[in-house]
């Protein structure tokens, strides 16, 4: 393990980073830039009427009366599951980052929900609906799953994010009151409770909340969230089981399944990605930051090695994660169904964060690949052109009368929801869209590096840096690149990993580049005081085939462009399930979509069963991107298709 450490130390693009802060960056053009206005414009006040009960033909949320009555403001009674609160602060989150462009309706609507926490929030600080109404004194009780320090993340990452987009003070003073509480209620020390949540989030947010206010509790019990998980005797093998709780969960698991909340052993011992895909991704995350924050070399490579055992044994093709509808939880390695496969885009978000994480101190492109992966599939792919309804599931393929007819295909939709009774996906996209400012770059003042493609600028420690491109429509990237003569730098620009030709020239003459680790870098004294760098990633239609270990995928390809997976969709090819892709055919790229030559299968049989084989007559299939189907007529998908 020392070995494997002196090596990554010795990569001269191996550098600690801080988050890149939300005022640094402008997102100004593309296809990112489009979605943000949808979910500014639609998808938060849509979260907001859905969770106050205010839209017709909606599953009741019950989410923001239930601080009401916390409040002592109504005398319902509490509906929905015990982590509704983290939809609110999701929510919360989304909307304190779509104000770094002035929004007065929503900055009220925001200052109202604040003001509420305020009234429902204790005086020792603690802050969760379920247990206030239900009743104090069963608080922290049943930790594996009522979910509360979980919600307790939500609400410090609203905060921070709060914090740093508008300067919000009054949000984060909740926070830190809870979080306070919770410092004084978790630990190693006598009197405290020597445990943790069964949903991974409360640590990495509070190494988030030590970040912003440079309070060391805050770091000191994440710490101990950390690593405390898994040790023996298990922590919730002690806890009782509280019948009052369960009635409001998604679901329960066996007592002893302590894979699912990645209990079973404890962070260092673990050597494969199982249980719950969205628990695994956020602590995950949580162990990345550790050993950014300690320093802890031995903790980074192991959490390379078990980042690089989900995205080359349990990631699907779009990035999606979490193979299985039982537990939303990942399966054993290879096991990658495209019809029966969960892939909750909660999921992929979580691995979209782990990423990014990850770049935080090794600057590879390994990880900017999956993050564009995700974003541009398994996550766009969760929200409708509209930005009011939503996928939960996404799988690559989809049969509507199976979704239908067939229990075990009961948890896919051949269309998007207008909400679920768990909700947790549209504010979760909701954020991470609104907040797709600080994953573009990280650096500092002796290096900038970009990982997106995304129509941007970014001013950072005496970076000035403009950020043009249509991508993922075409691969021309043109940054202008403005530097102090004085100061020293080192500007680096991933290579995406479905290129196979660039070009690079800066100010007009063509450029010889060096490589590191997938990133084209350029030294300070390679440009003027402003400069131009322009470059042209060759975008063609590529076919990608699935490893034979996948047996799912076994004489199927699929069609890409770019960073996007294109799918079949029902509306463009009938019977789906009679297409093939011609081996040798053309491929070519026209407005957004993809003609492929192929092949129709022509039944030559009367019966259910017969000896004569098919014919097969040429067809022309259209493809389109896999973020966007499910936005006409409601049909069948597949992303695989039959090769001959």
């Amino acid at each position: 393990m020392e070995f494997i450490w002196k090596v990554l130390s010795q990569r001269k693009n191996r550098k600690m980073y801080k988050e890149t802060r939300m005022s640094e960056v402008k997102i100004t053009d593309g296809l990112i830039y489009k979605k943000r206005n949808i979910v500014k414009e639609k998808t938060i006040p849509y979260i907001r009427k859905a969770l106050n009960n205010e839209l017709d033909g909606v599953e009741p949320s019950g989410a923001f009366e239930n601080f009401r009555i916390a409040a002592g403001e109504s005398d319902r009674n509490f509906y929905g599951l015990v982590s509704q609160d983290s939809d609110v602060f999701k929510w919360m989150e989304a909307v304190s980052l779509s104000l770094q462009y002035e929004n007065k309706e929503m900055q009220a609507y925001l200052d109202e929900a604040i003001d509420l926490l305020g009234r429902a929030q204790q005086k020792n600080g603690y802050l969760n609906t379920y247990y206030i109404i239900h009743g104090l004194q069963d608080r922290w009780h049943y930790l594996k799953e009522s979910c509360q320090l979980y919600c307790a993340g939500h609400l410090i990452e609203a905060a921070v994010s709060a914090y740093q987009t508008i300067q919000n003070t009054k949000l984060l003073e909740i926070a830190r009151a809870y979080a306070d509480y919770i410092d004084y209620s978790f630990g190693l020390e006598e009197g405290k409770i020597h445990g943790y949540d069964g949903h991974a989030e409360i640590e990495l947010s509070l190494y988030r909340l030590y970040e912003e206010t440079d309070e060391e509790r805050y770091k000191i019990l994440a710490d101990y969230f950390v690593e405390e998980r898994g040790k023996k005797p298990y922590f919730f093998s002690k806890e009782s089981r509280n019948q009052m709780v369960r009635n409001n969960l998604v679901y329960e698991l066996e007592e002893n399944n302590y894979q699912h909340s990645q209990s079973h052993l404890p962070i260092r011992e673990q050597t494969e990605p199982v249980g719950h895909a969205v628990k695994a991704m956020y602590y995950y995350t949580a162990a990345v930051d550790k050993a950014r924050l300690n320093d802890d070399k031995e903790l980074f490579v192991h959490m390379c090695d078990l980042w690089q055992s989900v995205v080359s044994q349990k990631m699907y093709l779009t990035g999606a994660i979490g193979a299985c509808a039982y537990g939303e939880s990942f399966s054993y390695p290879y096991d990658l169904p495209t019809d029966l496969m969960y892939g909750e885009t909660c999921a992929a978000i979580g691995l979209f964060l782990l990423s990014y994480h990850m770049l935080l101190v090794e600057t590879d492109s390994r990880y900017g690949d999956i993050m564009e992966r995700t974003l541009y599939n398994a996550i766009l792919v969760g929200m409708s052109e509209s930005g009011t309804e939503f996928f939960y599931t996404n799988a690559l393929e989809i049969d509507p009368k199976k979704c239908e007819k067939r229990q075990d295909y009961s948890h896919l939709k051949s269309k998007r929801q207008t909400w679920f009774d768990c909700p947790c996906c549209p504010p979760n996209i909701a954020r991470l869209l609104m907040g797709m400012n600080k994953y573009i770059y990280t650096g500092d003042r002796n290096e900038l590096n970009v990982h997106l493609f995304i129509g941007s600028s970014i001013q950072k420690d005496g970076w000035e840096v403009q950020q043009e491109t249509v991508y993922p429509d075409n691969g021309k990237v043109r940054f202008r690149v403005k530097r102090d003569d004085s100061e020293k730098g080192v500007f680096r620009v991933r290579i995406p990993d479905w290129c196979n030709h660039y070009n690079v020239s800066m100010d007009g003459e063509q450029l010889n580049v060096t490589i590191r680790k997938g990133y084209l870098e350029i030294a300070k004294e390679e440009w003027s005081k402003e400069s131009i760098l322009e470059i042209n990633f060759d975008m063609q239609p590529q076919k990608v085939y699935g490893s034979l270990k996948v047996s799912s995928l076994t004489g199927k390809t699929a069609v890409a462009y770019g960073p996007l997976v294109y799918c079949a969709e029902e509306a463009d090819n009938q019977d789906l399930h009679t297409l093939y892709i011609k081996r040798d055919g053309k491929m070519r790229y026209e407005g957004g979509r993809l003609i492929v030559d192929g092949y129709r299968a022509i039944e030559r049989n009367d019966g259910l069963y017969g000896v004569k084989a098919p014919d097969y007559e040429e067809a022309r299939l259209c493809l389109v991107p896999y973020y966007s189907w499910g936005n006409r007529s409601k049909g069948a998908m597949t992303v695989f298709l039959k090769e001959r």
